[in-house]
């Protein structure tokens, strides 16, 4: 599975627009739930602090060893740590009887399982974040976009109740762990939607004769509703065993609803996705983005703009739906590697992110995966960006030393 960054390959190129006879039938006008909430006292989770955002890591792979040389460069305590942690592996994609891997399983390509992170950042004063991903789609496989290559655990599944002893099984891992963790069920919930239409929830958006009417209501766009569905179900399901110390969020792809990207799409905007409040509590999406006043040679160009147009748009369709807090999971500075990117770190944490009231935590990209393949250098790759890093991020007020939490353990 490709994570963070996704990159279509070749199918994103043949991209076009659902035909007019597709849309037939779908409305716009559609309102987010409004619901009741258990009160905060209740259940324990990331807060929200006025004048303040937490800050930290976001790896895969080789998670620990990143988490120890970030706090090192950085030379302060990440609040937030935010990883993947697959249903199944990708070795188990296409088969029939997967391993359903626990949070007492390890990490992927680590020694150590979510639940033994969660406990060591939060020793540190942080909160683990987890992707705990449902698989979907297999973007780098040709067999899989001409429909020879499937997968075998799917959304379609997740609302028949097929994983429900696996959901049931992890959601008291975490109960009888106790302490604080954040989840999420997909990464970057847009692309992962796309494959999500048709009659079996498995289709290309631009392929299906009808957006809206093989499944649920049949005015609401299909793969857009099942992904909703997927976070009521699972929720649901750990509110019967009474887990009260998961902070729920879920996020976006980087420029996200913006509409000169490639991937815009008005079925994606956050209005058809949300549950709601009562369900939700934190939103947001990546932002990948680059030093507009540098010249650098990146492959991803349609990533290589300003933060702001990165992020702006998205910003402002999530406020349109929910005044939740707003999570940056997957927050990466692009570079070739031959320029700094001091002058740019300094500029966004220390004057860009905080014209965003809404934005609470950042999770910095640092690890190996994403300055090889992503176009992501570590932090200090120049001296002089652990030098701005300081002045932006460490020695400001506003980006808080220790995690903190609502609700009591």
């Amino acid at each position: 599975m490709c994570h963070g960054l996704a990159l279509f390959l070749w199918a994103t190129d043949a991209m076009s627009a659902p035909n007019t006879g597709a849309v037939a039938g779908c409305r716009s006008d559609v309102s987010v739930p409004q619901g009741g909430r258990l009160p905060s006292s209740a259940r324990l989770t990331l807060a929200p602090l006025p004048h303040a955002r937490h800050v930290g890591l976001y790896s895969i792979g080789s998670i620990v060893e990143d988490h120890k040389r970030l706090v090192a460069n950085s030379g302060h305590t990440l609040t937030v740590v935010f990883t993947f942690h697959d249903w199944v592996s990708d070795d188990d994609w296409a088969s029939s009887s997967p391993h359903f891997r626990t949070f007492t399983d390890p990490l992927e390509a680590s020694s150590v399982s979510p639940l033994q992170l969660a406990e060591q950042v939060r020793s540190e004063g942080g909160v683990l974040a987890v992707a705990w991903v449902i698989q979907c789609c297999d973007w780098e496989s040709r067999l899989f976009w001409d429909g020879f290559r499937k997968p075998t655990v799917t959304v379609e599944r997740l609302l028949r109740g097929d994983f429900d002893s696996y959901i049931t099984s992890v959601a008291r891992q975490i109960k009888d762990y106790g302490h604080p963790i954040m989840l999420t069920l997909f990464s970057e919930f847009n692309y992962q939607v796309m494959m999500g239409f048709g009659k079996q929830g498995g289709t290309w958006l631009d392929d299906v004769d009808h957006l809206c009417r093989l499944y649920g209501d049949p005015t609401w766009p299909d793969g857009p509703e099942r992904i909703r569905d997927a976070f009521i179900h699972v929720i649901d399901m750990f509110r019967q065993q009474e887990v009260r110390n998961v902070t729920w969020f879920m996020y976006a792809g980087s420029h996200y609803t913006n509409p000169r990207h490639e991937d815009s799409n008005q079925w994606l905007h956050p209005k058809y996705f949300y549950p709601g409040d009562e369900y939700i509590d934190w939103v947001g999406q990546s932002a990948y983005f680059v030093d507009p006043d540098v010249a650098q040679h990146i492959r991803q160009q349609d990533l290589a703009t300003s933060i702001k147009e990165a992020l702006e748009p998205g910003y402002e369709a999530w406020g349109s739906v929910t005044q939740r807090p707003f999570f940056l999971p997957e927050f990466g500075v692009l570079g070739d590697g031959l320029f700094s990117r001091a002058h740019i770190i300094e500029q966004v944490f220390g004057q860009v992110l905080p014209r965003f009231a809404r934005i609470k935590a950042v999770a910095l990209a640092d690890f190996k995966i994403a300055e090889e393949f992503y176009e992501v250098p570590r932090l200090g790759t120049f001296e002089d960006e652990t030098v701005a890093w300081k002045r932006a991020v460490r020695e400001n007020p506003h980006y808080i030393a220790r995690a903190a939490f609502k609700g009591r353990e």
